[in-house]
């Protein structure tokens, strides 16, 4: 079978860099129907979409359109990634403090954080795994190799 035609088996493991290259699909995907239907993207979340809320709906779907397509396209696609990864970030601790203070239910909450979370998640893992493996410590971040510095390191040899 030539590979091109070749089907993924059901049970073979889908690695961090799969998951990354299809985020951005998902934010094109899912920011088209926000921005297209508002209503239908907020009856998915749990919330109204009319007034105020379809403008934020709407405003929201821009931004995750405009990511998607700057990570689908860029020569840099690590800086699209970077940035994707903060506002995934934000959006986590934003839509968080949200359920907690309960401008939104727990169940809106819940089904927006599956998002955010998970590109978080991917983020994260993604950049962990293409940063070097040497000079990492324990946390999984790099250390220096001398805290005092170059200059003082030298000296005091």
């Amino acid at each position: 079978m030539a590979e091109s035609t070749r089907v993924r088996s059901t049970n073979a493991p889908v690695s961090v860099a799969d998951v990354s290259r299809l985020l951005p699909w998902v934010r094109v995907v899912f920011g088209t129907i926000g921005i297209l239907s508002p209503r239908l993207l907020g009856r998915w979340y749990g919330l109204s979409a009319d007034g105020s809320n379809a403008v934020a709906l709407r405003y929201a779907c821009i931004r995750a359109v405009g990511l998607g397509i700057g990570q689908l396209t860029a020569s840099k696609r690590r800086d699209w990634d970077r940035v994707a990864l903060v506002v995934d970030a934000l959006d986590t601790v934003m839509v968080a403090h949200a359920g907690l203070r309960g401008h939104i239910s727990k169940r809106s909450a819940l089904v927006m954080l599956s998002g955010t979370v998970s590109g978080l998640v991917v983020g994260l893992l993604s950049a962990r795994a293409r940063s070097p493996a040497r000079g990492r410590g324990r946390s999984g971040f790099e250390e220096a190799d001398d805290r005092r510095g170059p200059a003082r390191a030298s000296r005091s040899r």
